[in-house]
């Protein structure tokens, strides 16, 4: 069976519609499925071929069901994810009357449209990807409709092989198009000025969230720590990236428990934001103590997570207005990150020295439900009194006793029932980062010791560029902080006691040499081989997004005048716009000159003296017209008075063409031109 006209433009719908699928709900998805299959000819063929009213119908049935989901879902028709909702269901209704010609551009006209769209929702690469595929494929099926000869013929019956015509033309047509259109893209890109947007534009709440989420249970870092998607990029000046062991990227803290998941505390006071500032935030100058030392200046490139939060090392200020520094010395943006978003911070080598701890924060930090884990309380009682109430000490001890007993690191620990925090300590013993955290704060927090769980990421792998870290899911974590008097707070992580690996080497290193983090048997032979499968291609084209983001959507009008003033002195924007303008018309100067040189003739090099012969004769009326060979031509020449001459160059010109014989083409062309030179009357 032969795919029709008809069939094409269908299928492109799909590459037009589906590459939203990541912004939009499922069931406008199962709509435009149905809505394209049902124009396929072999449904027609196997199945039904509805007739004009059933096509009304079902047309009918598709964009009031399409209208009714918008409402339902989005609660208006306005805005960036049901705007376009409804001009893709636009664009499905109008399938059920593609008839002619026409009707093709229209749909495909539309389909330009919804493909454009793609880039109010993302920038990155892979849209980029889609877009250039998408409207390929358009142009192809714009193209084929261009052979058809009759406009109002039925679109069913027309072969995308009509007339003999090969597809090959169309894709020749495109390629000529995409080789004008991509020189005048980038003078565009580099000359047109930046203009700031008139409006802006918010996804909505709905949106899914990814990566690190505002609580903790057992469970949930393991789950991440086996994804190697990026989270996030760190770009440090030449030589100043530092160790892994002090690459704890601080997202989050967690301080309320209630027996089986960390929470923040929502207490006002803690979420105390400075924003914008490269000094030290007020409510924070009493309590900190920044050393000398120039701050490292580094860039993070965080991907879409649809939450505030931001990430960091210690102890981070931003340079960006619309990145604060909140009370637990954390720092956040001023809206959900829903796109790829770039922001610089300043590091200080510091140590955060707090004159005290105020009461109400003391409270918090020591707070544990009223009943549970009567195990864990017991020993925290009895290993503090041993420490003889040194919290320094006895987190010492805690430390130690987790180093020596049978604790195993794994990415598969066992289910923990009733009281968690027992059953992991004196039971399991087999857990990931988050049951290391929980169970230290937990048995500070029982033996009075004011302490938190922070989450975030650690460590990073070096990006192929040499100055930059990729911080992927695979490197979340999940560590403590403990009040000590006359230190502040102070990191400790537990999982350094029993994976020291993990902090000093990363998570990719750890996890690539030791297969049993991902479990035991078949399952987890699978999960490490298909950790290691993806590991690396997904490192290559992180690292493609990356020069996307930095070089493509990162070039804003800073970065524009940078490289306009270093490479070619230009200043102003109007000196901009004039030289963008004399670069156009230096490319379009180059694609005439190659569309005329294409479609001059082509001449033999033995042609060559004839055609001089045949300007010459001209004043004569000899001259030779389009419809002549060469040959035939001479023969006319000849018999106008110029019979040895012509008889001559024809014997010549026969000789080298048409003759099997050896004979040397520069000869015959260096005698034919001295003949042409002599050529008198006879």
């Amino acid at each position: 069976m032969r795919m029709t006209a008809k069939d094409s433009v269908m299928l492109v719908q799909l590459l037009v519609v589906f590459p939203h699928s990541e912004h939009l709900p499922y069931w406008l998805l199962l709509i435009a499925l149905f809505s394209i299959l049902m124009q396929l000819s072999f449904v027609h063929q196997r199945l039904f071929t509805p007739s004009l009213r059933m096509q009304k119908i079902l047309q009918g049935i598709v964009f009031l069901s399409g209208l009714f989901g918008i409402f339902q879902t989005f609660h208006t028709i306005l805005g960036l994810e049901a705007g376009t909702a409804f001009l893709i269901i636009c664009l499905l209704g109008k399938l059920f009357e593609v008839n002619t010609r026409r009707d093709v551009y229209v749909v495909l006209t539309l389909g330009l449209f919804v493909t454009a769209g793609l880039f109010l929702f993302d920038q990155g690469l892979t849209t980029t990807v889609w877009v250039v595929l998408a409207t390929c494929s358009i142009l192809y099926a714009m193209m084929m409709q261009n052979m058809v000869v009759n406009d109002s013929q039925p679109i069913q019956v027309i072969r995308t092989d009509v007339n003999g015509i090969s597809p090959y033309h169309a894709l020749k047509t495109i390629f000529f198009i995409i080789t004008i259109a991509v020189p005048l893209m980038v003078i565009l890109f580099i000359f047109f000025p930046r203009i700031s947007p008139i409006w802006s534009i918010h996804l909505s709440q709905d949106q899914a969230k990814t990566g690190m989420s505002d609580s903790m249970s057992p469970g949930d870092i393991a789950n991440l720590s086996q994804s190697t998607e990026l989270a996030f990029r760190a770009v440090f000046p030449e030589g100043l990236i530092p160790p892994n062991a002090e690459l704890y990227w601080r997202g989050l803290v967690l301080g309320t428990f209630d027996g089986r998941t960390w929470r923040p505390t929502q207490d006002a006071r803690l979420k105390a934001t400075q924003w914008g500032t490269q000094s030290i935030p007020p409510w924070l100058a009493h309590g900190v103590t920044l050393k000398t030392r120039e701050p490292t200046k580094y860039s993070i490139t965080l991907e879409p997570t649809q939450q505030p939060w931001l990430f960091a090392l210690n102890f981070p200020i931003g340079e960006n207005s619309d990145v604060g520094l909140t009370r637990e010395y954390t720092v956040q943006a001023s809206d959900d990150i829903r796109q790829r978003t770039t922001y610089k911070l300043l590091r200080f080598n510091t140590q955060t020295i707090d004159a005290d701890l105020p009461e109400w924060l003391a409270q918090d930090t020591l707070q544990l439900p009223e009943s549970g884990n009567p195990q864990s309380r017991a020993f925290a009682h009895n290993l503090f009194k041993q420490a003889k109430g040194n919290p320094e000490l006895y987190a010492s001890y805690v430390t130690a006793w987790i180093r020596h007993e049978n604790f195993v690191y794994t990415l598969q620990p066992p289910p923990l029932n009733g009281d968690r925090i027992d059953e992991f300590l004196f039971r399991t013993r087999r857990g990931f980062c988050e049951h290391y955290s929980s169970a230290f704060t937990f048995l500070m927090r029982a033996a009075g010791v004011p302490a938190r769980v922070v989450v975030g990421y650690q460590g990073g792998q070096l990006g192929r560029d040499g100055h930059s870290l990729e911080i992927r899911q695979m490197d979340a974590h999940a560590w403590s902080e403990i009040w000590i008097t006359g230190r502040g707070w102070v990191r400790y992580d537990p999982t350094a006691a029993i994976a020291p690996d993990r902090i000093e080497r990363g998570m990719g290193a750890l996890t690539s040499q030791n297969p049993t983090m991902f479990g035991d048997g078949i399952a987890g032979t699978l999960r490490y081989n298909q950790f290691k499968i993806f590991g690396q291609a997904h490192e290559w084209v992180d690292y493609a997004k990356y020069l996307w983001q930095r070089d493509v959507v990162g070039f804003d009008q800073a970065r524009q005048n940078d490289f306009l003033f270093k490479f070619l002195g230009l200043r102003s924007q109007v000196m901009q716009v004039l030289v963008m303008f004399m670069i156009f018309a230096l490319v379009l100067a180059v694609v005439v000159l190659v569309q005329w040189s294409r479609k001059r003739p082509k001449w033999h090099p033995l042609d060559i003296p004839l055609i001089r012969l045949s300007r010459r004769l001209d004043k004569h009326g000899l001259a030779r017209k389009d419809h002549e060979g060469m040959l035939q031509w001479l023969k006319r020449v000849e018999l106008a008075g110029y019979e040895h001459q012509a008889k001559k160059i024809a014997s010549i010109y026969r000789t080298a063409r048409y003759s099997t014989d050896l004979f040397s083409e520069k000869e015959s062309i260096k005698e034919m031109m001295m003949i042409v030179r002599s050529w008198r009357k006879e």
